[in-house]
């Protein structure tokens, strides 16, 4: 009962009590401007610290608002920077905002230095830490990049861990010389990218027009990435470990017949009503009346039904577990910053025994040794170690198998044997792809490591001089070992071994001077210097055959007695370069600027090592002008700027402009003899490719930079192409590098970023990225290239499909006129383009594009307290895809499973269909044709690329723990795909991404990936 009445007690007192306490409020009243025009604000939000209680500015800026005492006010506006007040004893506190830092005014990468984006006159796109892992499963940076930059094509052509990404920066300006970007990480230029993980960098800006990458010369002919890795920050420390746990599974599958099906096909390629003898019967291995097999009593019940319905796809994959950890430390003293971290990724593919496992560890220490000198050192090492089973599409390969293998043949008999194709007469005689998967290997690794020493000194408060010395080096390895009894693949060799190894190194030296300066209006960047590249590169292969059994693999190539010719390859190459660079700025309204580079390249001949390389660019910030104050609440910045520029390429490989020496051997005397031959002619006059490239663009901000437009016009012309000449046969040369052609990249792209929402608990914002870029081959001296299933010509794009055009299939009322090309009914019908009377190669015609129309992506970021919703779409629209897959399995004639629309195969009662009649390999007829237009498909696709759920602990939840921030994210990648495209995926190629892009050869399936990740800040 006592503790009862003290309890009415307390309650009394509070009761009494609370009206004093509601009584200690201050009334306070203010006005908020913008700190640079005066205006007032309307709209602000005035909240009091810790609470809920707030107001908002009126029209004129004015507020008021009761307070408890010792309370802090909080000031938010949409584009300015948030204030923080401690109201005191005050009673009127007027505010004055500072505009916050927009996409149009960060601060960006330019090579040789940082520019305000307001005082740059290029085209420079920019990436943070946060975009670059919003796909926290993404192994390598240029996966992170996809759809974050306009005008920078990021294609994931395949889906291994890892990837196979592509990345074409305002298109693919060369035929025989590289087309990928430069890359330059902390001052290395060249380096390597993925020898980085993505959680240790701290911005990308991508250098898209020739102005921008001019200064780097004869290597930014692609476009330059220049990419800044995170750094420690004085006074603080902190601790921060990422972990994800994601889960891999076979997203979508093609249309393949079931074993039912399959058995129909080849019923019909029995049954084909023009094989020799029509009135004969004629019977498929698996019906009763055919002929007996081995396996026949295994495979089929005595009506010849399958005793197996095996699908192929499901048993060659599998749900793939990975998990990815990030840990690093970071802090300093008012003098040292450092940055540690160490990663460790463990991806498996979806395909059975593929993966990728990968350790780095990295160091980044800035130490101010002096007023005068500052220091900033970085060294990243690791290795990574995968087993490849995307091996060459057009061999027995599993990858092919796990569509073509007949499903009602089991994994594995009864008795324990694997199955094989050729169990079953007739069908291709190879292994089933679950056997190739687990008894070839292919293990491809490498360890390296990457370093950087940078050393500023203060020489006055306007002049620095930067040096930097860096160096990579990389050795790898490619283990092969196929078994001794793997029909179609070793089985005839007795077992196959190969052992590949490599090592590259190289340094990298950059000097120069730094001068910035501003005087009354005028502002003045200045920089001169000298770079010195030098690189070294060897690979020795071995191999053996003829293994009495598979016990040691590729570990040990003398257990083979037969042994193959070793094969050893050295290279190298240097550079010597001379820069500068002027930026002029006349009262943040009028920019100019100019570059000029000269590059030396061992690669090219004594007359021809140098070339020179300038730019130009110049803007007006319209929105700085004083006729415009009035639009500033409307349009909050705008700028024009244009560009020209010349950059190089020397990427053709090293020694070809020299007559290079080949070993053969030679039967001499009775004798097997080695002999040195000319291998290839020299061309001493070969000198720089070089890509011109004019740039027009405009920067927008529209409402206090709620909406945010970059756009671009842009036209790229690369000349004197670094071309392989084809040579007469009679000269004893395939042919020689010349200086031959031209090809223009011309195109439009949009950048937009929108705050749809900002409120203090809901905020949404959305960001698009629009890119449209037309090839055309000006001059290739006449000649016509035939890539797979492609035509390259003057007047016309690159990765055009070019072959004959399916018109349909011969009817029995057309009998005549198709025996007049040799055909039958059944027959497929092509275009007779030139009315010949014959097909010839003439009737050949345009199919299709590899490269899309154009190409659209759309990021929505939705916040709400602490949670966070991302919603990442990507679609292309307008290219096609040569699906070879199909063709090779939809052969009229096939010796291989199919795919389900072969049962729409011509005969006699159905008649009005694009397939062939179906019949057996020693019937009549050429049924199909490489680059048929049947082929060649639509592939423009939607694709919602990211879903991204987090959330955000509040702080004082975890305060206790030695937690300062914790989130939590759940993540679906390759969520959904919208397309007409038959095949696995319509974003791939089995061949080179540069001139034969969508050539889909039994591609690697991309999964749908589920992920869950931590993220814990101490």
């Amino acid at each position: 009962m006592g503790s009862k009445s003290v309890f009415r007690g307390v309650s009394f007192l509070i009761l009494l009590l609370g009206p004093l306490f509601s009584a200690a409020q201050i009334a306070v009243s203010g006005k908020v401007t913008d700190a640079g025009s005066k205006e007032p604000l309307p709209g602000v939000s005035v909240l009091v610290q810790g609470s809920s209680s707030g107001t908002a500015t009126d029209l004129e800026g004015n507020y008021h608002i009761s307070v408890p005492q010792g309370a802090t006010l909080v000031f938010t506006f949409l584009g300015y920077e948030t204030q923080e007040v401690r109201v005191g004893d005050q009673t009127v506190i007027n505010i004055a905002l500072n505009l916050e830092n927009s996409q149009l005014d960060e601060v960006v990468v330019v090579g040789y230095g940082t520019e305000s984006r307001s005082n740059v006159a290029t085209a420079i796109g920019s990436v943070n830490a946060e975009e670059l892992t919003e796909r926290p499963t993404s192994i390598n940076l240029v996966q992170g990049l996809a759809g974050k930059v306009a005008g920078v094509s990021v294609m994931s052509n395949s889906g291994k861990p890892g990837g196979k990404p592509s990345i074409k920066i305002r298109g693919v300006g060369s035929i025989n010389t590289s087309s990928d970007p430069l890359y330059v990480i902390d001052g290395i230029v060249g380096a390597d990218p993925t020898m980085i993980d993505p959680t240790i960098v701290e911005s990308m800006d991508i250098l898209k027009d020739a102005s921008a990458s001019a200064i780097y010369g004869s290597r930014g002919a692609n476009g330059v990435v220049v990419i800044t890795t995170k750094k420690g920050t004085p006074n603080t420390s902190v601790i921060t470990f990422n972990n994800t746990l994601s889960f891999g599974t076979l997203q979508r599958t093609p249309d393949i017949l079931n074993a039912d099906q399959a058995l129909e096909m080849l019923r019909r390629q029995y049954d084909y009503p023009y094989r020799t003898n029509p009135d004969v019967p004629r019977y498929a291995p698996h019906h009763p009346e055919g002929i007996d097999f081995a396996r026949k009593e295994d495979l089929f019940n005595p009506d010849g039904t399958p005793k197996y319905n095996t699908n192929w796809m499901k048993a060659s994959t599998r749900t793939a577990v990975s998990h990815n950890h990030s840990l690093s430390f970071s802090g300093g003293k008012e003098d040292l910053s450092v940055l540690a971290n160490v990663a460790y990724r463990n991806n498996e593919g979806i395909m059975l025994n593929s993966y990728d496992k990968r350790v780095s560890a990295y160091l980044n220490i800035g130490w101010q040794v002096k007023p005068w000198l500052h220091l900033q050192g970085m060294i990243n090492a690791g290795a990574n170690q995968g087993n490849n089973v995307d091996l060459d599409p057009l061999s027995s390969t599993a990858l092919r198998k796990m569509s073509e293998m007949l499903p009602f043949l089991p994994i594995k008999y009864p008795d324990g044997t694997y199955s094989r194709m050729g169990d079953y007469p007739g069908a291709e005689d190879s292994e089933n792809p679950v056997r190739l998967l687990n008894e070839i290997d292919n293990v491809v690794g490498r360890s390296f490591s990457l370093a950087n020493m940078t050393a500023t000194f203060r020489l006055s408060d306007k002049v620095d001089f930067v040096t930097t010395f860096g160096a990579q080096v990389s050795s790898g390895y490619d283990y092969y070992y196929a078994g001794t009894t793997l029909r179609g693949v070793s089985e005839s060799q007795r077992g196959v071994a190969r052992r590949l190894e490599s090592n590259s190194g190289g340094w990298t030296n950059e000097d120069y001077v730094s001068y910035r300066d501003s005087f009354g209006k005028h502002s003045l960047n200045v920089i001169g210097g000298a770079s010195w590249y030098y690189n070294r590169f060897s690979s020795t292969q071995a191999s053996a055959e003829n293994f009495f059994d598979d016990y040691y693999r590729f570990n040990s190539l003398q257990a083979g007695s037969v042994r193959g010719a070793p094969i050893s390859t050295p290279g190298g190459n240097q550079m010597n370069s001379f820069y500068s660079r002027v930026n002029y700025n006349y009262d943040g309204r009028y920019l100019l600027g100019a570059s000029f580079r000269l590059d030396g390249s061992s690669r090219f001949g004594s007359d021809k090592k140098y070339g020179s390389f300038p730019s130009f660019s110049a803007g007006w910030n319209i929105s700085n002008e004083q006729f415009f104050s009035d639009l500033r609440r409307t349009v909050s910045n705008l700028k024009l700027r244009a560009s020209y520029g010349v950059v190089g390429n020397a990427e053709i490989g090293d020694y070809v402009t020299l007559p290079r020496l080949n070993n053969q051997q030679v039967a001499f005397d009775g004798q097997v003899t080695s002999v040195v031959v000319l291998g290839s002619l020299a061309n001493t006059s070969l000198t720089w490719e070089s890509s011109e490239q004019l740039d027009i663009g405009i920067d927008l901000a529209l409402f206090n930079d709620r909406v945010e437009i970059i756009a671009d016009y842009y036209n790229k012309v690369n000349r004197d192409l670094l071309y392989f000449r084809v040579l007469p046969i009679t000269s004893g040369f395939s042919g020689v590098y010349d200086n031959i052609g031209d090809i223009r990249n011309r195109g439009f792209e949009i950048g937009v970023n929108t705050v749809n929402i900002h409120t203090n608990d809901l905020q949404w914002r959305t960001g698009v990225t629009f890119s449209r870029n037309r090839s055309k081959v000006l001059n290739l001296n006449g000649d016509i290239l035939y890539p797979w299933s492609i035509r390259v010509m003057e007047g016309r794009p690159l990765n055009e499909f070019y072959g004959y055009k399916r018109e349909g299939i011969w009817g029995t009322d057309e009998a005549e006129e198709a025996a007049k090309y040799g055909r039958l009914p059944g027959d497929v019908k092509w275009q007779d383009t030139n009315n010949n009377g014959m097909k010839d190669p003439d009737d050949r015609v345009v199919l299709g594009n590899g490269m899309p129309d154009f190409e659209l992506n759309m990021v929505n970021t939705v916040s709400f307290k602490g949670f966070s919703l991302l919603l990442d779409l990507q679609s292309m629209y307008g290219l096609s895809l040569s699906n070879t897959t199909k063709h090779l399995m939809q052969n009229a004639a096939t010796r291989v499973n199919s795919y389900t629309d072969i049962l729409n195969a011509w005969t006699p009662d159905n008649q009005q269909t694009m397939v062939p009649a179906l019949r057996t390999a020693s019937d009549h007829g050429s049924p199909s044709e490489v680059a048929d237009s049947y082929a060649v498909e639509d592939a423009s696709f939607i694709r919602v690329r990211n879903i991204g759920l987090t959330y955000r602990l509040n702080p004082e939840w975890l305060s206790n723990i030695l937690i300062k921030n914790l989130t939590l994210g759940l993540n679906v990648e390759n969520a959904f795909l919208f397309t007409r495209y038959s095949g696995f995926d319509p974003e791939y190629t089995s061949l080179g991404s540069q001139l034969e892009q969508g050539v889909d050869i039994y591609q690697y399936p991309k999964p749908r990936t589920f992920s869950f990740s931590l993220n814990a800040n101490f």
